[in-house]
């Protein structure tokens, strides 16, 4: 569920030969509460860790660029479980960070 709740949506960028970028902070969610990051050692500024994956857990940061979640990892697990809660909070907080622009979307169709 963390992973997932880390990526949610968004697309990592591709360079023309169809190679991935270098991960950055934008790569995931991060989440900023003081107690999810008291009890996750900073896991919770998972953003850091894409940018420096050589950095322990302790000693990650807050990255301004990251898109932020809504609330610690333990709301946001509980949220996950249940898909339409989860989309009412995510998916609007999502098009926000990326400017309404859905190509930039890490979405699949159903269709």
């Amino acid at each position: 569920a963390a992973n997932y709740l880390e990526h949610y949506g968004l697309l990592r960028g591709k360079r023309a030969d169809g190679s991935y970028v270098r991960c950055s902070p934008a790569d995931s969610w991060n989440s900023d509460h003081v107690v999810s990051n008291l009890f996750l050692y900073q896991l919770q500024r998972h953003s850091d860790h894409h940018a420096n994956p050589k950095l322990r857990y302790q000693s990650l940061r807050s990255a301004a660029e990251a898109p932020q979640l809504p609330a610690g990892y333990a709301v946001m697990i509980v949220i996950a479980w249940i898909p339409p809660l989860w989309r009412r909070v995510m998916d609007q907080r999502l098009l926000d960070y990326y400017d309404g622009d859905t190509e930039r979307i890490n979405a699949r169709s159903t269709t």
